[in-house]
């Protein structure tokens, strides 16, 4: 096919429109000469007849996230539905978020049973010859551009049914729509499946965690008791100053590891003087004492990514002494095994700033219980095993994503035909 990317150029079977070049049997349309849109509504949380024995479906926002939705948690009375003045939207509509600063606010949604939803819902209602599920993912393909109509300043506002109903859309002929969208679908469904699959590998895992750290299950030609030990027994303190002025800075996330500050908080946060700051070698060990969503007592993280890192004092940093395995103590550390110790050390009231308020002579005095190094080894090739199953199947969906994402952009500008039997 020839280049369409060429402004200045018309090109045999293609025209210009206000989207850009497309086909020339396609047409744009925006979205109010295709569909009904409405917004929903919120009953009195106080008026229990609103609520109770109610069996309406009610969506909020948050739920946006599922993508079909096939169920939600609400659940409100015919009374309440009447009260929020929103209407009940009928199944294979498009509903769309208009409100949030997080990634909700333009995430679009095919509802599969009918329900309503919260006032910061947007649903549109297809009407005529346009096919629902093309709408869909011409919706979905422009999240980002569609977020950036918001009012407010920046765009950081929210969308209202104005800016909904004004959005242009490239529409081909109903057979090719739903090509397109078949197309599409074939992908999501792969995806989908994967995500499945890598749940279940997760719970597998966190449950061979359980068993495996836990002395529940024991692997073979293993037996006799794990030994109690104080942590200091196992590590030891990392209090290398950075004479060499690294400046490789690493703020310790609970979710992702060691992330580089600009990456973190898209700007360099640390002092311009680093002499002060930690250096820590590949394999040495962080804990960050800041409590966050599933760390209530804070993370431990080994630097896995860079060869050496600065970091702010208050981490305190170790190193595994030479008789426990790193591997194991990684999955040991994960698993929230030094939770109970943390929680008895922690004092009341300690949490100034978002940090638990531990010392270090308690925080290295903190009880473990460990199998000889053999046995350490021979748990962590297991649950090696199983994180290496886990990403291959992550960068496998990625690739799913990627994929979809390049078909998305040019099957919905018609760039890439599909052939239509019939």
């Amino acid at each position: 096919m020839k280049n369409l990317n060429h402004k200045n150029t018309e090109y045999e079977g293609f025209k210009k429109t206000r989207l850009g070049w497309i086909p020339e049997d396609w047409e744009v349309l925006k979205i109010k000469d295709i569909a009904k849109t409405t917004t929903g509504g919120t009953p009195n949380t106080k008026k229990i007849e609103y609520w109770e024995n109610g069996f309406i479906p009610w969506m909020s926002s948050g739920e946006l996230n599922l993508k079909r939705v096939r169920d939600v948690k609400g659940r409100i009375t015919e009374l309440g539905l009447k009260e929020s003045s929103a209407r009940l939207i009928p199944e294979n509509s498009i509903l769309i978020g208009l409100a949030g600063q997080g990634k909700t606010r333009g995430t679009a949604a095919i509802n599969k049973i009918e329900l309503t939803t919260n006032q910061s819902v947007a649903a549109i209602i297809i009407k005529g010859n346009v096919y629902y599920k093309y709408v869909y993912y011409n919706l979905d393909n422009r999240y980002e551009k569609i977020r950036l109509l918001s009012t407010g300043a920046g765009g950081r506002g929210g969308l209202n049914l104005s800016i909904i109903n004004g959005i242009n859309l490239a529409l081909p002929p109903l057979p090719e729509q739903k090509a397109i969208a078949n197309c599409l679908s074939i992908w999501d469904t792969a995806i989908t499946k994967l995500d499945l699959l890598i749940k279940a590998k997760q719970q597998l895992k966190k449950a061979l965690m359980q068993q495996l750290l836990s002395v529940k299950k024991r692997l073979p030609g293993f037996e006799g008791e794990w030994e109690q030990l104080k942590f200091s027994e196992i590590s030891e303190r990392v209090k290398r100053k950075n004479t060499e002025v690294d400046d490789t800075v690493v703020t310790i996330s609970a979710q992702r590891g060691f992330v580089l500050q600009e990456d973190f908080f898209n700007k360099r946060v640390a002092s311009d003087v680093l002499l002060n700051y930690t250096l820590v070698h590949k394999g040495e060990y962080c804990y960050n004492k800041s409590y966050s969503k599933g760390y209530p007592m804070g993370a431990f993280k080994r630097l896995d990514d860079f060869e050496k890192a600065v970091v702010t004092t208050l981490y305190v940093c170790f190193r595994l002494k030479y008789h426990v395995d790193s591997d194991f103590m990684n999955h040991y550390f994960e698993a929230g095994k030094m939770i109970p110790g943390l929680m008895r050390i922690a004092q009341e009231g300690g949490r100034a700033h978002g940090l638990l308020n531990i010392g270090l002579p308690d925080f290295f005095n903190l009880p473990l219980k460990l199998p000889l190094k053999e046995e350490q080894t021979a748990i962590a090739e297991v649950l090696n095993t199983a994180d290496h199953e886990i990403q291959l199947l992550t960068t496998q969906r990625d690739q799913l994503k990627l994929q979809k994402k390049g078909l998305m952009q040019q099957l919905l500008i018609g760039k890439k035909r599909l052939k239509i039997n019939g």
